[in-house]
């Protein structure tokens, strides 16, 4: 895939991907590229504000347990850009209060695939997945 991390700043995490490894036979990005991209800029985002919050010495344990794509429009440009933003901080709130009943909780994200659809960028790929925090590994992160 060669997914690459762009841009991160605590609010948000875009990762690209070169069309020319993850097209299909239209010239577009090919479906499952695209959720893959989606998934993992949610995941990696996830990690990351997991680690910023310093919840524990290790690395965070993350699965996805829920996920729902919407592909709403051909990706043809020849960089591919996941991006996952905030959620909205009361969600975070609920997130660390279940955390540290339970040791583990979810949380809702949802990441955007953008395209130039008729000389405007609109988004192209809509994801949300739940993601589930279930502990910590190694006390060395694997980023």
């Amino acid at each position: 895939m060669g997914l690459e991390v762009s841009h991160y700043d605590g609010q948000s995490l875009s990762l690209t991907a070169p069309l020319n490894l993850n097209d299909n036979d239209k010239g577009t990005a090919f479906g499952g590229s695209l959720y893959c991209a989606a998934v993992m800029a949610g995941w990696g985002y996830f990690y990351l504000r997991c680690l910023q919050y310093n919840l524990n010495e290790g690395a965070p344990n993350i699965v996805i347990s829920k996920s729902d794509i919407e592909y709403l429009a051909p990706v043809d440009a020849s960089i591919i850009t996941a991006t996952c933003s905030d959620a909205d901080p009361v969600i975070w709130d609920g997130f660390l209060s279940r955390y540290q009943e339970r040791g583990k909780a979810k949380v809702q994200l949802s990441a955007t695939i953008m395209a130039n659809i008729d000389g405007v960028e609109k988004a192209a790929v809509k994801f949300t997945g739940t993601f589930a925090l279930i502990g910590f590994t190694s006390p060395t992160p694997i980023i």
